[in-house]
């Protein structure tokens, strides 16, 4: 069983990557931590217990973490997921609130109390996680993994040509947690981008009608018939869903160590991360970078874990 803390900033690939979360029977998801990203932190807390409550996962808990980054101005993804994070759609009125802790300190609490178990899966800027190794650095120990939805190693970036977004958003914690000297695979661009969910298949998911299958089509219509056009883009890229299933089915991506840091100073560069794979003469790897997925496989896996726990 593999205990996941799932910092998270919903946003339509994060809604996927939590329903997956729940779909997944080698999965505990031990809490789910919010963080300003794709919309600020007051609707990407909303979203997540909006998400869980239409899941009828009521019991997991949500806390509510930073709204802007260490260094930078805020900055927001709505011309991708909506003004609300999740291509309009509209759920109701959660029941359930965040709890009163605060998520750097619920992330540590629960690693601590925990040591070599708890897996942290950041697919959110890394806001949350930094602050958390700048209290408690003890976590870097303690943890079991942290795998990162982040950073575009060979190809070019989402936000700028040398950025991807998560990096971009705050790239001085970024540049902390992949300093931390604690385990990290890092799932870029370089695979997410190859992992793509077509409209047909989407249709397929939602034939059934359950209000999950049916929000996941309503939140894609928004990518599929604004985002897409507009863009050039035809598939919907798991970004956050790979991330999630490189936590208990690491064997779907092929890895390679790497060193990997983070251009902190650069007019046009900020947020780049630079990776040196290979023999390295003055350092040693950081990561395990993904370099290449079996794509066909994880969007059966994502089709068929959740039409058998939602459809």
């Amino acid at each position: 069983m593999h205990r996941i803390i799932l910092d998270t900033d919903p946003g339509i690939d994060d809604a996927l990557a939590l329903f997956l979360a729940l779909s997944s029977p080698d999965v505990r998801l031990e809490a789910i931590t919010t963080v300003g990203g794709n919309v600020n932190v007051d609707l990407t807390t909303y979203n997540a217990l909006a998400l869980l409550e239409l899941a009828g996962r009521t019991d997991i808990p949500v806390a509510r973490g930073s709204n802007r980054p260490i260094v930078r101005q805020p900055m927001y993804a709505e011309h991708v997921h909506g003004d609300n994070g999740l291509g309009g759609l509209q759920l109701p009125e959660p029941q359930i609130k965040a709890i009163d802790s605060h998520a750097v300190d619920v992330i540590i609490e629960k690693i601590m109390a925990s040591p070599g178990e708890i897996t942290l899966v950041p697919i959110g800027p890394l806001t949350n996680i930094a602050l958390a190794l700048r209290r408690e650095p003890r976590i870097a120990q303690s943890v079991r993994e942290v795998v990162i939805m982040g950073g575009a190693l060979r190809v070019p970036g989402n936000t700028t040509p040398s950025a991807e977004f998560n990096i971009y958003v705050d790239p001085h914690a970024a540049h902390i947690v992949l300093h931390a000297g604690w385990p990290i695979r890092l799932v870029s661009l370089d695979t997410t981008m190859q992992a793509e969910l077509r409209r047909e298949q989407v249709e397929m998911l939602a034939s059934s009608e359950s209000p999950v299958t049916v929000a996941i089509r309503q939140m894609l219509a928004y990518y599929f018939d604004v985002f897409g056009p507009q863009n050039g883009v035809s598939a919907f890229h798991m970004h956050d869903p790979l991330c999630l299933v490189a936590a208990f089915q690491p064997d779907l991506i092929n890895w390679e160590p790497s060193f990997v840091d983070v251009e902190l100073h650069g007019t046009l560069t900020l947020g780049e991360t630079v990776a040196y794979f290979g023999p390295l003469i003055t350092q040693s790897p950081n990561v395990l970078a993904s370099v290449g997925v079996d794509a066909g496989r994880f969007i059966q896996l994502f089709l068929q874990r959740i039409k058998e726990r939602f459809a």
